[in-house]
């Protein structure tokens, strides 16, 4: 077993907070994903994990064992860095077996279990070269050889794909995958890239300013987000956020905004019911806009206008940028094919059919289903 247990563990540097009662349980064979922008405690929490950095309060605990006391190199993990951290005066193999010959593990052992990995990510005709003799591609799967060689419980990776460049980065996606599948070990991985977590992650734990906000799969994260910064958070472009109220009128629950009118549909009137005469936060996702002549079936459509600012052409899809009558900013994400020009106000329809209601104070969604 390869389970991971933080309990209500907290980390001080001096008055500042940077991780606060963070709770949470890594299963065993996961391939686990902390995100959250930059200073949010998630690579403070994995190196309390890796034994890099004291537990300020709190217990945890892996296999069930508590680790607070532990030194980093007795808890039985993997780490690859950011920066790889390889030995520039060594080649590859010297590399992959180094922590190896600190162990004492024997010549032959270490020759055999570099050569497996090494075929693993097919790294072996580079086993005699030196970092700088390696693109960044290949530095990476060195740094994750390194890891692999020593058999660890758990492997833990600060964000091992920000070096690489775009197309780079969704090849080592899928390799690092692959690898999950392959070992079948516990993966605990860093990133403040939601697409990276929405494609690597088993289960995401989303982070801000030391506090975690919500954990779950990334179908879960994206379609149920408990609050506004996970559903800002978590998709790209980020979830649109309209000011509204929520009001009784000709006894109808109506969503009233400034550039629309939405009627609650009957079956979730009981879910915002308790919220009437309140002022609310309407949210919508870019996907759920979209171009009349261009509307996908099934949805339940409510039309606006806006004007049209900025048109990004992505390919299979328009990014569009629109403004509202009083000036409120929208994205949708639209059919390519849709004849638009900058500048002039447009005919759009949402689908209210996926649509989302946030307190404006807290930021918690209103009516989740518990």
């Amino acid at each position: 077993m390869s389970s991971v247990t933080f309990e209500q563990v907290s980390k001080r540097y001096g008055g500042l907070i940077a991780v606060k009662d963070f709770n949470l349980e890594i299963e065993d064979g996961e391939f686990f994903v902390l995100v959250g922008p930059s200073g949010c405690g998630k690579t403070t929490s994995l190196r309390m994990l890796a034994g890099l950095e004291e537990i300020s309060q709190g217990n945890l605990y892996i296999n069930g064992k508590r680790m607070n006391d532990v030194p980093a190199r007795e808890r039985d993990i993997a780490m690859v860095f950011q920066s790889y951290a390889l030995y520039p005066h060594m080649t590859v193999f010297e590399n992959m077996a180094f922590s190896l010959e600190l162990q004492k593990v024997p010549k032959a052992e270490i020759k055999e279990r570099i050569t497996s990995a090494a075929k693993q990510l097919e790294i072996e005709p580079l086993l005699d070269r030196k970092p700088r003799q390696l693109s960044g591609g290949q530095r990476q799967r060195v740094a994750v050889g390194r890891a692999i060689v020593r058999n660890p419980a758990v492997f833990l990776m600060d964000e091992p794909l920000s070096n690489l460049d775009a197309k780079l980065r969704v090849q080592a996606r899928a390799e690092l995958s692959k690898l999950h599948r392959k070992l079948g070990t516990t993966f605990v991985y860093v990133t403040h890239d939601q697409v990276e977590a929405m494609t690597l992650g088993t289960r995401i734990a989303v982070m801000n300013q030391g506090i975690l906000q919500q954990v779950g799969t990334p179908q879960t994260l994206y379609n149920e987000p408990r609050n506004t910064f996970v559903a800002g958070f978590m998709g790209s472009p980020a979830m649109n956020f309209l000011p509204a109220k929520l009001v009784d009128q000709d006894g109808q629950l109506t969503v009233i905004g400034n550039a629309f009118t939405l009627i609650i549909p009957s079956e979730q009137r009981s879910h915002y019911a308790p919220y009437r005469d309140q002022e609310i936060i309407f949210g919508i996702r870019p996907e759920n806009l979209h171009v009349p002549g261009f509307i996908p079936p099934g949805i339940q459509p409510l039309p606006f206008k806006a004007n049209l600012s900025v048109i990004e052409m992505m390919g299979n899809e328009l990014v569009l940028y629109l403004s509202t009558a009083d000036r409120q900013e929208l994205v949708a994400r639209v059919d390519p094919r849709a004849p638009l020009r900058i500048g002039e106000t447009v005919e759009m329809v949402m689908d209210i059919s996926r649509f989302y209601l946030f307190d404006p104070i807290s930021g918690d969604r209103l009516g989740m289903v518990q």
